[in-house]
């Protein structure tokens, strides 16, 4: 039970809190958050700021008063071809609250990630306006970011690893079928590669991977995918193609890179690679094309060890 002194204070503060206008009660409530807020008027040709709390403000590096009647969108420093921002902007239009994460480029700062809400809030004349509020979500995204690149990406090389590969083979098919773009898929397989590994030890195997990886990255063109499979074999994925020879060219010139020498911890090392082509449409989807070029660069390596052994190719 309360003390009779205590009683009397909740009580006072009870009655002071009913005597104070509803306005200045719930602007002194919202200035105590810690949470971003704001609210704009919906005019014909722009969504101008009315208020803004502390947080805001400390938000946006900059006084929500000084600035009213700004777009709220640029106080929140969103890129405008955001796609996030498109849907919120879309629900204004239609007088419906929404929610997205949107990319925001604080002025001297680094991009952050924040999850605004909208509710719209009529007002005593008829028209209509909205309150928003932010949540930095900067951590989560990019903790996503990072597992989807772990889940994406070959940790030694930074390629794209055979998941993403296969993502990319299939939107190469679609553009192939529906735009007539051909392309094609190369598959690389170092040669003699488990002997430099025995030999010269894992650090030593590990940055010649890493060297291969840049020279093929920096020898292929930026809309190519460079992907490392597993292990020593590679893969390019050549999309747009202009001709079919012109992937026998490329191939010819990729293992002419690789056969340059490598210098790894003062060593110089020479490595050569058997390489296979497929074109589309040698198989329906991704897994038959890889399989296409696979069994195309054995063929060619089997060739390449006959003549080796001195034996007819």
């Amino acid at each position: 039970m309360l003390h009779r002194s205590q009683t009397s204070s909740i009580v006072a503060a009870h009655g002071l809190l009913r005597a104070w206008p509803k306005e200045a009660l719930c602007a002194e409530v919202l200035e105590q958050l810690e949470i971003p807020v704001f609210l704009f008027g919906c005019g014909p040709e722009r969504t101008g700021l009315i208020y803004a709390n502390r947080a805001f403000e400390r938000w946006a590096g900059c006084a929500g008063v000084a600035l009213a009647g700004t777009d709220w969108q640029a106080l929140c420093c969103i890129a405008p071809e955001d796609a996030g921002l498109a849907h919120l902007q879309s629900c204004v239009r239609n007088g419906r609250g929404g929610q997205a994460v949107v990319r925001a480029q604080l002025s001297g700062r680094t991009a952050r990630w924040a999850q605004v809400q909208l509710s719209p809030l009529p007002a005593a004349d008829g028209s209509l306006r909205f309150i928003g509020q932010l949540r930095d979500v900067t951590a989560e995204a990019r903790e996503r970011a990072q597992l989807r690149r772990q889940a994406l990406y070959d940790g030694l090389t930074g390629l794209p690893n055979r998941r993403l590969l296969q993502i990319r083979l299939q939107q190469a098919i679609e553009r192939a079928r529906t735009q007539c773009l051909p392309f094609a898929l190369v598959f690389l397989d170092l040669d003699r590669f488990k002997a430099v590994n025995d030999t010269l030890g894992h650090e030593a195997a590990d940055q010649l991977l890493r060297r291969i990886a840049e020279r093929l990255r920096h020898g292929t063109r930026a809309e190519d995918t460079v992907a490392r499979l597993y292990g020593d074999e590679f893969a390019l994925l050549l999309t747009p193609l202009p001709d079919e020879p012109s992937a026998e060219r490329i191939s010819a010139r990729v293992a002419a890179w690789l056969n340059q020498p490598f210098h790894i911890n003062g060593m110089r090392l020479t490595v050569s690679c058997s390489v296979g082509v497929a074109l589309y449409p040698d198989g329906t989807d991704g897994r038959h094309l890889l399989g296409s070029a696979d069994r195309d660069m054995y063929r060619h390596k089997q060739i390449h060890h006959r003549r080796m052994a001195g034996e007819p190719a």
